[in-house]
């Protein structure tokens, strides 16, 4: 059986675990990384004994490779996207597709005059929870979904030390899109119209231009009404760095999921800890979790030739939620959504 011979552009943060998924896969080949970082590219070949690159063109140039994962950070996704995809490559792009709707519809525009596919790791979607309020969903018994609330929101080390760019990002683009694809995926409909309001203020006063909080009001195609709460302010000593929950009440039913705490607690003396065990573990050296599925699902779905859970066009429509979140936010106004032609 062929193996595919993939490639990662960025190796930060996020990066490593596309670099463990595809070293781990029996149905793949980790072949190159490219990061702009010496200290990383130093660090990536020694460690998994790759060539790296410095550049996305020379990469694809000289190595023979089936697909790409774009690991980026989130406002740099288009340019490397788009010169796998002019090179032939399929493509995995971590969340969001992009921070504008003209870079999304670009990428879109690329693979389909390149005949590339393309791959959103929205790996909310791979969560045994969400998995089971979607089931639930989906049954007659609970009826109409009549309101949605969900959370999403990181501690402040986020914004503050872990990226250099989140002046480019916000919380709407960092975390709401994926809470835009989840509630998408949830009501298999969608948004029409969205009105938000934030603040801007403790980011702002360290030096960091975006918004601290945003509270987003989506309405949905099916008469249902969402509230959406990100931000990413938290304080550092909360116990996960990051925090979520979803409620659904429908005509029959109300269903709840806590995301922040998922039944494992830890204390150490210095700080009380619930870590998320069904994201990211390793047992045996191996990588598993809904962290690490949706590259999994991505090396099959290629080998196999089957849809893609999320793909581009996923990644588009709950970019066009988070420009409208936007809009709104400058305006004070509700905004409607647009359709594709």
């Amino acid at each position: 059986m062929k193996r595919l011979k993939t490639a990662v552009v960025g190796a930060g943060i996020y990066g490593i675990n596309h670099l463990q998924a595809y070293k781990h896969s029996a149905d793949a080949e980790l072949t190159a990384v490219c990061d702009i970082n010496p200290q990383i590219r130093e660090r990536v070949g020694a460690e998994y004994g790759i060539r790296t690159y410095s550049r996305v063109e020379d990469m694809l140039e000289r190595e023979d490779i089936d697909a790409v994962s774009i690991a980026t950070p989130d406002c740099f996704h288009a340019a490397p996207a788009i010169a796998a995809i002019m090179s032939g490559k399929d493509i995995l792009i971590e969340k969001p597709l992009a921070t504008t709707l003209s870079d999304a519809r670009a990428i879109i525009s690329a693979a389909r005059e390149f005949g590339a596919r393309v791959a959103v790791d929205y790996h909310k979607r791979w969560d045994p929870a969400a998995i089971q309020i979607r089931n639930e969903l989906s049954k007659p018994s609970a009826g109409k979904p009549i309101r949605g609330y969900m959370n999403m929101d990181d501690i402040i080390d986020v914004p503050t030390k872990w990226f250099s760019w989140s002046r480019n990002s916000s919380p709407a683009h960092f975390l709401g899109t994926h809470c835009y694809d989840q509630i998408r995926w949830f009501m298999g409909c969608e948004v029409t119209e969205v009105y938000a309001v934030g603040t801007k203020e403790l980011l702002k006063s360290k030096g960091i231009d975006t918004y601290d909080t945003v509270q987003a009001f989506l309405k949905m195609e099916n008469g249902c009404w969402w509230t959406v709460e990100t931000g990413w302010i938290y304080p550092s000593g909360f116990a996960k760095n990051n925090d979520g929950r979803t409620q659904i009440l429908c005509e029959n039913a109300l269903l709840r999921s806590d995301s922040q705490n998922r039944g494992v607690e830890i204390f150490d003396g210095t700080k009380y800890g619930t870590p998320n065990p069904y994201f990211m573990r390793e047992s045996d050296g191996h990588p598993f979790g809904f962290g690490i599925e949706p590259i999994n699902d991505f090396i099959r779905c290629l080998l196999d030739n089957k849809p893609f859970i999320a793909d581009a066009r996923d990644g588009l429509e709950a970019e066009k939620i988070a420009e409208a979140v936007h809009k709104s936010l400058e305006t004070g106004t509700k905004v409607m959504i647009e359709r594709e032609a």
